[in-house]
């Protein structure tokens, strides 16, 4: 049975996606929530020191996730792109259609550093472009997607940025339920003051990422297998003098890599249950960085899930598991319950909504924690009010448990917290052009406020307008 492509979705911020690979007779998602959902933010970062959005339950989860899983997600702006109805015509290339959009956002963010007052507020400009070229073939299936995200701040010109990425993905069709897909990527990306496991500093860090994936897929009757694998390269650029907290660009480089199974049985149409086991190595290029620390680790995990393909927009995975990163310099294990629940609903159908939830234990920046916990819980919207007119918007709340670095006893309890909530009204000119006001506010705080834990308020009013073929 060949492949199809959903209706386009609402474009997100900090969402990637695979060529979607959901069948029509034997429906499934192929994306893996092990170590988090990817930060592959397609460059749509804006005004929240680099990043401002209608969606921030989703991008509250991939401003701080690993790139291990560069996979089909539902809701993504590369995926979205990626899953056009064929009412859109695009721009015809041959054997390729090429799909263009261009989003433009202009306002005023009241605290621009996200700290206490007394604070600093600038307006600000960010453009967006966005391609994507999409292969038309019967069989197999190749697309590049290319996108930036330029910013610039008149009162507070160290938070300008400039972020981009491009991605070549593709699948070699087998036979029918057996297929190799594979996918490169490359990334920068600038990291936002205000969110988790970032400090302080006058100009933001650069993190540039290069991904590579490659995964087999094959299914027998009802039961399916996937074996994947991945590799990642990080590199992070200071531009000005970071907290002295954190840790230095050059002590932040790594390679992390992950090995995972994934063997499913359909239980009916379109609804599928799985295990997944794994394993990931993270390996930093100075295997002792500058404070004396060996970082380096190996790790394990063990997801149970299910996943929902009811219908073209509504389609649901979700999993809980367990992870355990184990440090062999030193010998300590960091472990802890996982779950997530990512996807779209589109039950009632003027709404649409998109889950976000997500528990996973991530690298830490700070010079006196070695990793820390992540629990993310929110949701995202879009609602289409009456003819033209179609609100967007969501909430999510964070928490970040830090792990203390072997060998650190000073160092006091930290858990920080996070929360962000936007709302916004579009205006559709034509079917292709929108317009509207967006607002957002966001808050942190901390148990450990005198060792550099957030605390701040922030107000960020903008106009948007998006332009698509």
């Amino acid at each position: 049975m060949r492949n199809f492509y959903q209706p386009a979705l609402p474009p997100l911020v900090g969402w990637s996606a695979n060529p979607p690979m959901i069948k029509t007779a034997r429906s499934r998602l192929t994306w893996s929530p092990v170590l988090g959902w990817v930060l592959l933010s397609w460059a749509a970062t804006g005004a929240h020191a680099q990043i401002v959005t209608d969606a921030p339950a989703i991008q509250m989860i991939d401003l701080q996730t690993p790139i291990v899983d560069l996979l089909n997600l539902p809701g993504s702006p590369v995926g979205a792109l990626g899953q056009r109805s064929p009412s859109e015509l695009g721009i015809s290339l041959g054997a390729f259609t090429l799909y263009p959009q261009i989003d433009l956002l202009a306002g005023f963010d009241d605290n621009v550093f996200a700290t206490p007052a007394p604070t600093t507020g600038s307006p600000f400009a960010v453009v967006r472009p966005q391609l994507e070229l999409r292969s038309e073939w019967l069989n197999h299936y190749l697309r590049l997607l290319a996108g930036g995200g330029f910013g610039f701040y008149s009162a507070a010109p160290t938070q300008n940025f400039q972020n981009y990425n491009i991605r070549l993905d593709g699948r070699l069709d087998i036979r029918d339920d057996f297929y190799l897909t594979g996918l490169v990527a490359f990334q920068r990306a600038t990291e936002a003051l205000g969110t988790p496991n970032v400090t302080f500093s006058q100009a933001p860090t650069i993190a540039d990422s290069l991904a590579a994936e490659v995964s087999l897929y094959q299914k027998f009757n009802r039961f399916f297998y996937q074996l994947t694998a991945t590799a990642t390269k990080y590199w992070y650029y200071e531009f000005s003098n970071i907290a002295s907290l954190g840790l230095p660009a050059e002590s932040r480089n790594r390679t992390e890599y992950e090995e995972r199974i994934r063997l499913g049985y359909e239980v009916s149409e379109g609804v599928s249950v799985w295990l997944q086991p794994g394993l990931n190595q993270r390996l930093y290029d100075a295997p002792t960085n500058m404070f004396g620390q060996q970082r380096d680790s190996t790790g394990w995990f063990l997801n149970l899930g299910a996943t929902a393909v009811l219908s073209p927009k509504t389609q649901l995975e979700g999993f809980v598991g367990y992870q355990a990163l184990t440090y062999p310099a030193d010998g300590t294990t960091t472990s802890a319950m996982t779950f997530g629940l990512r996807g779209v609903w589109n039950g009632y159908e003027p709404l649409t909504l998109r889950p976000a939830i997500m528990r996973s234990i991530n690298e830490s920046a700070l010079i006196d924690y070695q990793n820390y916990i992540s629990t993310t819980v929110g949701v995202d919207f879009t609602y289409q009010i009456n003819g033209p007119w179609q609100a967007v918007g969501g909430v999510a709340y964070n928490i970040a448990q830090y792990t203390p670095a072997y060998g650190v006893s000073s160092v006091n309890p930290r858990t920080d917290y996070f929360f962000r909530g936007s709302i916004g009204l579009l205006y559709s000119i034509r079917p292709q052009i929108q317009i509207g006001p967006l607002y957002e506010y966001a808050s942190g705080w901390s148990t450990d406020v005198a060792a550099g834990g957030p605390t701040y308020t922030r107000n960020i009013f903008s106009i948007r307008l998006v332009a698509r073929n």
